[in-house]
């Protein structure tokens, strides 16, 4: 029994389901004929038309069908993708959590072909969709993850508020989920609900009587969206709290140290939603409220218009259904001419043939060598044939005619299918191919707005689904799995608790309740599609640049399609490891062992111990000199040149032993101090030979000024 206020409720559903669906009734009828007509056996003549030519040929040469399998193929080729980048005070790390969570949830729900069925309806009828579900993760856990779900026939099970203005209806007040399930079903899932064909008054309301069918019974997902008034606060940590419904949370904020207070406070409005399940006479589960602040269900559409406030949505089939059906009225039209004109007849009078009926009936089916005839004064002569009437000409030219517009309509051109024999050029088709592409665009992206608002559904949903620590596998691009850990408490190195040092708060680790984010979609072709472009182009490189191939050689190997893709990329990183050609990642270190102190090899060290002697042995003598020169003067020139020469050359080899234990990392034993000693030696030795240069030229410059002297003197006397 229903409570006053689910019969309130119920009472609401009823009448805005009837409001809806007679307002859409006509556009929704069209758009089940459209399916009818591309996909069923007859679904492409009329039931007039079929009653006319009833024991007449009547062939379905189904173009139409052809044309959607062109859009579908090129959509499966450039698949879409949900991607996540951090707004105000997200980062980019919880940003590749979301994306990866997002293409796991599409993994895991078997997005593609969700999105593909949905595609397949859209350009078909007008109408598509799919739902967004949370689940228990097993039986006996309280840990719930989000699924995607198909949903069928989109045209009669998907219904939004009329007054909802935006194009994915994320602005609607309440939708509905249709769905008939059989009766002996209904009472098993629900065995005390009330089963009733709607014909007692207290269940009539408006369109109720739709609710009922023979075996089956429909109900309804209803979703209602409440606008509650909530006050929310600006806290002093710079998040945001909806006051009115978390005052525990700020109680426990106020009482840290330091406190976390709230700086601002506003009104606002906050989306509650709530779903219910019914049929047409009772709620039969509910209220039960939702996580998110939207309605869970996606729609898609076609080409939509609305002229007067009237909405129109339609797919590819709407407009090509005339043309299709003149196409296939005038081929079977010519096919039956063609059939019932004889192929050549004989033209005989009544006189010729008197007396000759039996054999003039089976002359087509025997092989006889004469023919037998009376002769007749008035036609003199045999027989004679006239040759095979020929078709209409109009009517091959109707048929070609229908062909040309089926196109028009569909927006697939010949030259789009790649069929155009004037084109020799690969450029040109593909070319053309793209004109098709355009003319179908608004399909394609109309289910990118989707797969966006499908983004959107899950970035609000995570933080309240995913609220608790816990392990979750996100997936990446290429199709590699990862395990993160989220909503953890930081571990410090001694086992603690982190804690903020600014606010007090303990640090969590990957809180997908910090931070905004937002999503966007990025279309391309298929992972599998795009790695094989991939490999080609680097291969082009390779052939282009020499350089390439040493650089890009495991990039190729990895995106070559082969089973044995991964080994021969594990082999020739490997080799370019050890080249220094690539850096190696986290695993290759520990896999390679490149992490463990390297064996000494002994005639490595031998070499080494043989270079440090000589050192020693170089740096003996530059001490030596150094000794030399301080205590004992040089006899001669000669040999103080000869000490100079001595040490710069030792300082040389001093300094290429230095050099090289600073660029091979090895020890040698030289040291900067006996380099500046060195160094010290070679300039006392410069400032001797400079002084005694001076020297010996101001002597030099005093004999030569007595000489001249002496000179002027013997002039004189």
């Amino acid at each position: 029994m229903m409570t006053p206020e689910l019969q309130e409720i119920h009472k609401e559903a009823l009448e805005r389901f009837s409001n809806v669906s007679t307002a859409e009734k006509d556009q929704r009828t069209k758009a089940i004929e459209d399916a009818q007509f591309a996909h069923s056996e007859d679904g492409q003549w009329e039931e007039e038309s079929i009653e006319k030519r009833k024991d007449r040929p009547r062939y379905t040469l189904n173009r139409v069908a052809g044309a959607l399998d062109q859009v579908n193929g090129d959509q499966r080729q450039n698949r879409t993708q949900i991607k996540v980048r951090p707004k105000s005070g997200g980062t980019k790390d919880i940003a590749k959590i979301k994306m990866g969570l997002s293409r796991g949830i599409e993994n895991q729900s078997d997005a593609t072909s969700i999105y593909d069925a949905a595609f397949d309806e859209t350009i078909t009828s007008g109408y598509g969709g799919w739902r967004v579900l949370t689940k228990f993760t097993e039986d006996d856990s309280f840990d719930q993850e989000i699924v995607l779900a198909p949903v069928k026939s989109a045209a009669s099970s998907l219904y939004f508020d009329n007054s909802a203005e935006k194009y994915d209806k994320r602005d609607a007040l309440w939708a509905f989920y249709i769905k008939d399930i059989p009766t002996d079903v209904f009472k098993l899932e629900f065995p005390d609900a009330t089963v009733t064909d709607f014909s007692n008054p207290v269940y009539y309301t408006g369109n109720c009587t739709n609710w009922f069918r023979q075996d089956k019974i429909r109900i309804a997902e209803y979703w209602k969206v409440t606008l509650v008034d909530a006050e929310i606060g600006l806290m002093s940590d710079g998040r945001v709290i909806n006051l009115t419904e978390e005052k525990a949370v700020i109680d426990e904020l106020a009482a840290q140290a330091p406190p976390i207070t709230v700086l601002k406070k506003r009104m606002t409005k906050v989306r509650k939603v709530e779903s219910f399940i019914m049929n047409g006479a009772e709620i039969l589960k509910g209220p039960m409220e939702w996580a998110g602040k939207y309605i869970p269900l996606v729609p898609v559409y076609g080409r939509t218009y609305n002229i007067q406030g009237v909405e129109y949505i339609r797919g590819m089939v709407r407009l090509a259904k005339d043309p299709q059906r003149i196409y296939n009225y005038a081929t079977s039209s010519a096919i039956e001419a063609t059939a019932l004109a004889p192929k050549d007849p004989i033209w005989i009078t009544a006189k010729q043939a008197l007396g000759q009926e039996a054999k003039l009936k089976s002359f087509n089916t025997t092989n006889s060598p004469f023919m037998i005839y009376n002769e007749d004064s008035d036609n003199p002569g045999p027989p004679k044939r006239t040759g095979a009437p020929a078709v209409q000409q109009a009517l091959l030219q109707q048929v070609s005619q229908a062909a040309t517009d089926i196109y028009a309509a569909t927006g697939i051109q010949p030259p789009s299918l790649g069929i155009n024999p004037e084109m020799q050029s690969g450029k040109a088709i593909i070319a053309q191919q793209k004109m098709g592409d355009r003319s179908t665009f608004v399909f394609s992206d109309n289910l990118h707005k989707s797969v966006k608002y499908t983004g959107d559904i899950l970035d609000d949903l995570m933080p309240r689904i995913y609220d608790t620590q816990r392990v979750v596998t996100i997936l990446n691009f290429d199709g590699t799995t990862e395990d993160v850990e989220i909503n953890a408490e930081a571990i410090g190195e001694f086992n603690e608790v982190v804690k903020d040092e600014q606010t007090g708060e303990t640090v969590i680790v990957n809180d997908l309740n910090s931070g905004k984010y937002e999503t966007y979609i990025e279309s391309g072709p298929a992972y599998n599609t795009l790695r094989e472009e991939s490999a080609q182009q680097l291969i082009d490189l390779t052939a282009a640049s020499p350089r390439f191939e040493a650089l890009a050689i495991d990039l190729i190997a990895k995106n070559l399609n082969i089973l044995e893709s991964e080994e021969l990329t594990q082999r020739i990183r490997k080799q370019m490891i050890n080249e220094g050609t690539v850096q190696p990642t986290a695993e290759e270190v520990q896999e390679l062992g490149l992490n463990q102190e390297p064996q000494p090899d002994p005639e490595k060290e031998a070499l080494l111990e043989n270079v440090r002697v000589q050192t020693a042995k170089l740096m003996a003598q530059v001490e030596n000199i150094n000794a030399d020169t301080d205590n004992k003067d040089a006899e001669t020139i000669d040999t103080r040149l000869g000490a100079q020469n001595k040490a710069i050359d030792s300082y040389k080899k001093l300094m290429d032993a230095y050099k090289l234990q600073v660029e091979v990392g090895i020890d040698l034993g030289v040291t900067e101090e006996a380099l500046a000693r060195a160094q010290e030696g070679i300039i006392n030795l410069t400032q001797e030979e400079i002084a005694k240069e001076a020297i010996n030229a101001a002597q030099q410059e005093e004999e030569v000024r007595i000489q001249t002297m002496q000179e002027q003197q013997v002039l004189q006397q």
